[in-house]
């Protein structure tokens, strides 16, 4: 099977379930993963990545492609283009692969323009986030609403990754929820045990993996910074927003996602702390399953998706019941060794790529397209 993957972010940023997938299918299918693409206005302005396109063999079965943006304008436009004239660089770029794939991906709303235009394919929507509260322009916010009513409307298959999504979508017979998982990075026998290991320095480590974005709740970092001098606060990952300067506060900025288990070993703690919001809701947190997965105590904010990990998990509504939690005692989030290693080995990224394999095979048998 060949799929045309039409992706959310560049194959190199961090790594994330877009590039999971991908890579996951590859291992059975050619994948020609297509990165967004790099307007000329927006290189003029902002430099960074090339506008030319580029085209990467990633594997013998996956292709990173990012096509050329010299003719293409910011797709916050599309939304008032109504004679699509934006797309039609693009679509020259892409109509023969396209032709010759079995089926088409799409992980983000905003490629509805595009993939609107390739016909006689059976097509995927990857529901990962409502991404209008992700960026800020007014008029982006309206595009990718109008674009995913669109998408939803005109698609063969929806995965969603979130509960919430899944309730908007259930009276639908193509709707199936497969939440987030960990990668093969995660997976290490020593992991089981970690907590058990003393430490010398008197120092408790809440660390933090992801993006410091706009969603980042910072009053639970005030809150456990009050709580003992012997709490600190490591941050790792991306940061968008004014520095927390504190003596005990630590950030290590982005690092490879082959470091992060190492990482996350160092920690007593790890946090997922997130506001309340819309936003909240729509989370299936990657990072708690990785948490888990190098089996360290985990105090995350409870939502719709953290409720499935309450067996393991330490959860607050209020930054207010922080100490509670943890005059408890920090313990081991696994009562065994065989809970830890079921928990594992359902939850990689290979076991969601078998089930998502087995309907996209459905999906296109039931089409008369299969190859």
């Amino acid at each position: 099977m060949r799929i045309l993957y039409f992706a959310p972010v560049y194959y190199d940023d961090m790594k994330q379930r877009p590039q999971q997938l991908a890579e996951c299918l590859s291992q059975k299918h050619e994948v020609y993963y297509i990165e967004p693409t790099v307007s000329l206005i927006r290189w003029l302005i902002k430099r960074g990545r090339p506008y030319q396109g580029e085209v990467r063999q990633i594997s013998s079965s996956l292709k990173c492609i990012r096509l050329n943006g010299v003719f293409t304008l910011h797709k916050s436009i599309e939304v008032l283009d109504f004679l699509g004239i934006n797309n039609c660089s693009e679509y020259r770029q892409i109509k023969k692969l396209a032709d010759s794939c079995d089926m088409i991906w799409t992980g983000y709303s905003g490629w509805y323009t595009l993939v609107r235009h390739l016909k006689g394919k059976p097509v995927v929507f990857d529901w990962m986030d409502e991404e209008e509260l992700l960026v800020s322009s007014r008029l982006w916010k309206l595009t990718l609403k109008h674009s995913r009513r669109k998408l939803l409307q005109s698609v063969d298959l929806v995965f969603v990754t979130s509960r919430k999504f899944y309730k908007q979508l259930k009276t639908r017979k193509n709707v199936c929820y497969v939440p987030n998982a960990l990668s093969q990075d995660f997976l290490c026998e020593k992991n089981y045990g970690t907590p058990e290991q003393k430490k010398t320095s008197g120092k408790i480590i809440f660390g933090y993996v992801g993006t410091i974005g706009e969603w980042f709740d910072f009053a639970v970092i005030k809150r456990i910074l009050s709580l003992d001098r012997n709490y600190h606060i490591v941050l790792v990952g991306k940061n968008t927003q004014p520095e927390f300067v504190h003596e005990r506060v630590t950030y290590l900025g982005v690092r490879p996602h082959r470091e992060l288990p190492e990482l996350i070993r160092g920690f007593d703690v790890c946090l997922y702390n997130f506001k309340k919001g819309r936003l909240l809701h729509t989370v299936n947190p990657v990072k708690i399953y990785e948490y888990l997965a190098v089996n360290k105590p985990v105090l995350a904010v409870w939502s719709r998706e953290t409720e499935a990990f309450k067996k393991h998990v330490m959860l607050y509504h209020e930054p207010g019941e922080i100490k509670a939690l943890l005059s408890n005692g920090i313990r081991c989030p696994f009562a065994s060794e065989d809970e830890y290693l079921k928990f594992v080995s359902s939850n990689t990224w290979m076991e969601r790529s078998a089930a998502i394999e087995a309907m996209l095979s459905r999906q296109i048998s039931a089409a008369g397209q299969i190859k």
